[in-house]
């Protein structure tokens, strides 16, 4: 009984023990990737998990070779590592302070368009376009049919979500050559195809043309403006914040060493 009893004890612990422990998603020798680590490292599709457990064993494969041979205590290394680790910590101070003190305002990027507008004038003729391309053509004479209907018809739309298809805007000459001559021809058709592109069939809906030299619209430049302000602020404010340090830490520089 008291064997039976011990055996009770080692599978009852051993369950508990499997409850309780984070579930390994992948090991390399006795390194474990857990559920734990999956959810730190923040990816959350399935496509970004594969892609961080991928990345993680070919990490791990070649860190444990490479410390099998010695070089995890190679001088040089600990020295990045050291040096690494402090630019880390010092860029995630700095990014912290930053987001704090570093703002733009919906004013600020409207103001610089305005006072810049001339940058954002159209070097070349433009169009912003549905494209769908498709394997059979029968489909894709289908695809032209719907979308020649009005906007609010339920298969016109369904196709869209159908083809993954959102509008884009295209330069002149950025196109495949064959839909290029028909999206950008005088002629300036609002449907284009079935276009036959060897195995592929494309259908275009045109939605709008821009002629060259006309000026980019301040939506379509906002977040280039917002991001040009930004950094501007930033690189001050960071320099604001190392002459601050300067003066509240010790700080020497013999230049008889350098």
């Amino acid at each position: 009984m008291s064997i039976r009893f011990i055996c009770f004890l080692l599978v009852f612990f051993g369950c508990l023990t499997n409850e309780t422990a984070p579930s390994s998603v992948a090991r390399v020798g006795n390194t474990a990737l857990t559920e734990d680590d999956l959810a730190l490292a923040s990816v959350y599709t399935e496509k970004e998990r594969f892609s961080y457990v991928d990345n993680w064993i070919r990490t791990e494969l070649l860190y444990q070779a490479g410390g099998g041979v010695g070089l995890d205590k190679d001088l040089l290394i600990k020295t990045k590592i050291n040096l690494y680790k402090k630019k880390l910590v010092g860029q995630t101070f700095l990014d912290t302070k930053i987001k704090d003190a570093v703002s733009v305002s919906k004013e600020e990027v409207r103001s610089y368009y305005i006072e810049n507008k001339e940058q954002f004038k159209r070097l070349n003729n433009e169009a912003t376009i549905n494209v769908f391309v498709l394997t059979d053509k029968k489909e894709a004479n289908r695809v032209r049919a719907n979308l020649e209907k009005s906007t609010n018809n339920k298969k016109r739309n369904e196709m869209f979500d159908k083809y993954s298809v959102v509008a884009e805007t295209f330069s002149d000459g950025a196109l495949h050559s064959k839909i290029n001559n028909k999206v950008f021809s005088p002629k300036k058709h609002k449907y284009i195809g079935p276009v036959s592109l060897g195995e592929k069939y494309s259908v275009v809906e045109v939605l709008k043309r821009y002629e060259r030299g006309t000026y980019l619209g301040l939506d379509s430049v906002y977040d280039k403006i917002y991001l040009l302000i930004y950094k501007r602020k930033a690189a001050i404010k960071t320099q604001m914040l190392i002459d601050s340090l300067k003066q509240e830490m010790s700080l020497e520089i013999n230049d008889n060493n350098i």
